[in-house]
């Protein structure tokens, strides 16, 4: 499958836009359009439908505080559901287009060049203004130097995912608050492991193939282990691009305060923690080892330096290992990160220790797992009983 620039994407006749999150700082957007698919001659009932399918995808952007409004002129939900606490699947806006036609004129002012790409639908572009739209004629050195400012000042980066799956699609709504939720493994194998299996068999992960296998993200690469990789993670976002910076240019680099490298198992049958046994102990002392000696060598930062940790619930169902710098707190909330030194402990004193401990995390109210997981829950008498103990 080619990976897609999101210029072919925003191009599609018909697209449209709608934000899910804007801040200062990020902007995530909703972008749908039709495409025609080959119908079958056999089963062909000349319905006019049958012939397209919706694509959506998400874009993920770093912007600065002027973009601002124009991207966020278009909402999928509205702040008083937000406030409210709705559930954004059931109270979503009307498409805009008139706002959708401002935010796509916006975005193809830019030229998008790829940085890397994870696999099926995952790609990271640097999106800079198109030297169409800055006119420097007629002007002196100090107007140019003005021009060429704000041009780099306009950058930003950009994730797109494409297509974007309906899990997808809900990690990106906007937050309505969250719940408490204390995991029993009998919840988790009624409710949370069936939901699992479902995320899978989606074939909504079949990017990490990609990645294990070294055939994307080479550039990334830090480690590549008969068990599994460590790769540069992009959520690192002022690591030196790895496509045109040498890598002998990565040491001591000022940005290794923000150092965050990710360790995927090449096993598929891991899928979190709750799969974890005795005899992954070699398996995670491994990953710690080559990921710290890799770390060092790469970037100078020194052992004591690094916080390796998983989380509960992942982003994503394959299993993986964080590596941060100290300085970097992104992800290790209380409740989501569990170091890997507790959880080899844990294990070494009894390997089916995750079969048997409750384990606790906040979930998004209305996200597809929280409400499984609420109606799972009853009283004495069978009816549902609330987890709304946001906070």
């Amino acid at each position: 499958m080619l990976m897609k620039n999101p210029l072919d994407i925003l191009a599609k006749e018909g697209c449209k836009v709608q934000s899910l999150t804007v801040s200062d700082q990020h902007a995530t957007l909703l972008i749908s359009h039709q495409q025609l698919i080959a119908k079958d001659p056999e089963t062909d009932n000349n319905d006019q439908d049958s012939n397209t399918t919706t694509i959506t995808s998400l874009l993920k952007l770093t912007l600065q505080p002027f973009h601002k409004e124009i991207l966020s002129s278009n909402p999928v939900i509205s702040q008083d559901d937000i406030d409210k606490g709705q559930i954004p699947e059931r109270n979503l806006l009307d498409h805009n287009p008139i706002a959708s036609k401002e935010i796509l004129s916006f975005l193809k002012k830019y030229t998008f060049d790829l940085k890397s790409e994870s696999g099926a639908e995952y790609s990271y572009h640097s999106a800079s203004p198109n030297s169409n739209n800055i006119d420097t004629s007629n002007q002196d050195e100090s107007s140019n130097s003005i021009s060429n400012a704000i041009s780099k000042f306009g950058c930003f980066d950009v994730e797109l995912i494409s297509p974007a799956s309906p899990y997808q699609i809900s990690r990106a709504m906007p937050t309505l608050g969250h719940v408490l939720i204390n995991e029993t493994y009998d919840m988790y194998s009624t409710v949370v492991q069936p939901y699992i299996k479902s995320i899978i068999d989606s074939g909504s992960l079949s990017w990490i193939k990609n990645v294990v296998e070294c055939k994307k993200e080479t550039e990334r690469l830090l480690v590549n282990h008969e068990e599994f990789v460590i790769n540069v993670d992009t959520k690192w976002r002022t690591h030196p691009p790895p496509l045109t910076t040498p890598r002998s240019e990565w040491y001591n680099h000022p940005s290794t305060a923000d150092l965050y490298c990710l360790g995927i198992v090449k096993e598929s049958s891991i899928t979190c923690i709750r799969d974890l046994r005795g005899q992954h102990i070699p398996l995670l002392k491994a990953m710690v080892k080559e990921g710290l000696a890799a770390i060092k060598s790469a970037y100078g930062v020194q052992e004591n330096q690094i916080r390796i940790f998983v989380h509960y619930q992942p982003q994503f169902y394959h299993f993986h290992v964080h590596f941060t710098r100290l300085e970097n707190e992104v992800g290790c909330s209380v409740e989501r990160g569990h170091l890997v030194s507790d959880i080899i402990q844990n294990i070494e004193m009894d390997s089916n220790y995750y079969t048997k401990r409750m384990l606790t995390y906040k979930l998004k109210k209305g996200s597809p797992l929280e409400n499984l997981i609420a109606t799972h829950i009853t009283d004495d008498e069978g009816d549902p009983l609330s987890i709304d103990n946001s906070y």
